[in-house]
């Protein structure tokens, strides 16, 4: 078998988190090498608790969970990635009110979400939604730039403004999201059918290793929301140090998970019982998540990361923990990638930007986090095997055919009209 046929769809989340762990490693040996500490913070304890030997058997036991997710056998068979590509393109294009509709709804929740605290805010994650609220539109914020990208391809103008906003309103949220953006972006346009430059994907690389410290930094400010964000811009800026510095500061975000795994990994505080309530997608208030949190964090912004909590428990239960999250995601996308009906662009947009969101946050937050947006994947996943047979009827209804996977894949960037 050949390695680009082995670099399934489905695989790609998991080996991200595999690349993403082997940066982390590299980035604290180099910020740990590098950095000097001129007064402590929140970090300081976590940085400390870093241990060379502690990090390798961790991350070791980590790799060799990823490694079997990637292994383990699922059925159904894969579409190669030009067939893929040619049919996700057609059916994205076809759905662009669809992402109109995602992209900008999306951005109107978070506004609704944040109130007033978007412009200033005394403290930082303030809202003024109920938590589920926050939830949803937190969630959904990946797949929303997903669909800038895909509503790029027919209507530039408008990408281009959604892009715009998005870059706006997470700066505005000082979320790690926000480096992610452009990349999220022109994944969405390579997907729907649009040409994206080595020169871009390059441009596109730099632009987020240079955006990563800002939310970072915006975080450790007094006053929060866009308007203090923005003045600390122009003083930043003005910083002759701000580009050597952000260097440390990129190496620290990249690096800040493998010391938090090694620092969780030796809290015997965590029970059993703190595990069960933290895979429980319910609502805080009813499994018990409101009174054991507090205890399940670090800092009131730094939570123990969902690696260190499993890995609290050994190595073994480290490895079993990132099996199953890898073997669930892979099994989600494969299922919404089998959809030959345009509804799958829908559900693969939403079901790839949830799994990649969560690539980070098993590194940096808790595993009740990412049991709540895997619990959202499986709903989805499930929601859209129910309805695959009504979708199919009603285009039967009205002479249409869904794209099949054989044959060769239509050119980038042309419209499938799914004519019978």
């Amino acid at each position: 078998m050949k390695w680009r046929d082995a670099l399934t769809m489905d695989r790609v989340p998991v080996l991200t988190l595999v690349v993403f762990l082997l940066i982390s490693w590299a980035s604290t040996e180099y910020y740990l090498g590098h950095a000097v500490v001129a007064s402590p913070s929140p970090f300081t304890p976590v940085w400390g608790a870093y241990d060379h030997a502690d990090a390798v058997r961790l991350v070791l036991w980590a790799l060799l969970g990823l490694a079997l997710a990637l292994i383990v056998p699922l059925p159904g068979r894969v579409a190669s990635w030009p067939s893929l590509l040619g049919t996700v393109g057609r059916q994205v294009q076809s759905l662009s009110g669809l992402w109109l509709v995602v992209t900008f709804g999306t951005m109107a929740a978070l506004v609704l979400a944040k109130g007033p605290y978007l412009l200033h805010a005394p403290q930082y994650l303030m809202f003024t939604a109920p938590s589920a609220f926050v939830s949803a539109a937190s969630v959904a914020q990946p797949m929303a730039v997903l669909a800038a990208g895909f509503l790029s391809v027919r209507h530039p103008n408008l990408g281009r403004i959604a892009l715009g906003l998005w870059l706006v309103l997470l700066f505005a949220c000082a979320t790690r999201v926000f480096a992610g953006v452009l990349v999220l972006y022109m994944v969405g346009k390579f997907l729907a059918g649009g040409r994206v430059a080595w020169p871009t994907w390059l441009l596109t690389t730099v632009v987020t290793v240079v955006l990563l410290p800002i939310p970072l930094h915006c975080r450790a400010l007094t006053d929060h929301g866009l308007i203090p964000y923005a003045r600390a811009m122009v003083h930043l800026v003005e910083n002759p140090s701000f580009f050597t510095d952000s260097l440390l500061t990129t190496t620290s975000s990249f690096g800040f998970s493998v010391p938090l795994l090694v620092f969780t990994s030796r809290e015997q505080s965590i029970t059993a019982s703190d595990m069960l309530i933290s895979v429980n997608p319910g609502p805080g208030s009813l499994v018990g998540w409101d009174e054991i949190m507090p205890t399940m964090r670090v800092h009131d912004f730094i939570p123990y990361s969902a690696l260190g909590e499993w890995a609290s428990f050994g190595g073994f239960a480290l490895m079993l923990f990132l099996l199953v999250w890898g073997v669930v995601v892979r099994a989600c996308l494969r299922s919404v990638g089998s959809n030959p009906h345009p509804t799958m662009a829908f559900f693969l947009a939403a079901v790839l930007g949830m799994s990649m969101l969560t690539v980070v946050m098993v590194t940096q937050y808790n595993t009740r986090a990412v049991s709540r947006i895997v619990s959202m994947m499986i709903v989805l996943t499930l929601f859209e095997r129910v309805v695959r047979p009504w979708t199919e009827s009603f285009l039967r209804s009205r002479s249409l055919r869904p794209v099949p996977w054989a044959g060769p894949a239509a050119p980038r960037g042309v419209r499938d009209v799914h004519a019978a």
